[in-house]
């Protein structure tokens, strides 16, 4: 049986990039065609779900438990179950897969081991938004905000202080209101 998506989309993507078209091109490109041939539905869950893998990509992507033990102990790597257990008391972000794997984003986790400062008060205000996912901690801190003049909550919590982490706990309270 012939592979659909090779002999079709893959040689259809590639002459459209060779004759300029960008990746945002092609993904408008792409949903208004499922739109076309799905319905909307469908493109809107496709949509969705190229837009979650961009999203967990992004700054490193996400490691498994294990590889999150070592980077949220440091020096002296945590268990397996003290990071499920932290994830499960909201004390640092996760997200789960299609089978229920907990996948940590990188980008939380300090270069010396723990997570950056702000990151557990930041989440815990984030979790009492009335509209709370997984995905939620992800686009709060990885968008750009007005409020932060144009910066990220991470970025400034990569450089703590006292009035950094004050501004994103701020910024995740008048989100979750």
């Amino acid at each position: 049986m012939p592979n659909v998506f090779e002999e079709t989309v893959v040689p259809l993507l590639r002459a459209a990039k060779e004759n300029g078209a960008s990746p945002e091109a092609l993904s408008a490109a792409f949903v208004k065609a499922m739109f076309g041939a799905y319905g909307r539905q469908a493109a809107k869950d496709s949509s969705a779900k190229i837009g979650f893998q961009s999203l967990i990509g992004q700054e490193g992507g996400v490691a498994s438990s294990k590889e999150a033990a070592g980077l949220y102990g440091g020096r002296k790597p945590a268990t397996d179950e003290a990071v499920r257990k932290a994830a499960r008391l909201g004390h640092i972000i996760v997200v789960k897969d299609g089978l229920g794997n907990m996948l940590f984003p990188k980008w939380q986790f300090s270069e010396k081991g723990g997570i950056l400062p702000g990151i557990r008060e930041t989440v815990k205000v984030l979790r009492q938004h009335p509209h709370f996912h997984d995905l939620l901690p992800f686009t709060f801190f990885l968008n750009p905000s007005a409020r932060l003049g144009g910066k990220r909550p991470v970025d400034l919590l990569r450089s703590p202080n006292e009035n950094n982490i004050r501004q994103v706990v701020n910024l995740a309270l008048e989100s979750a209101e």
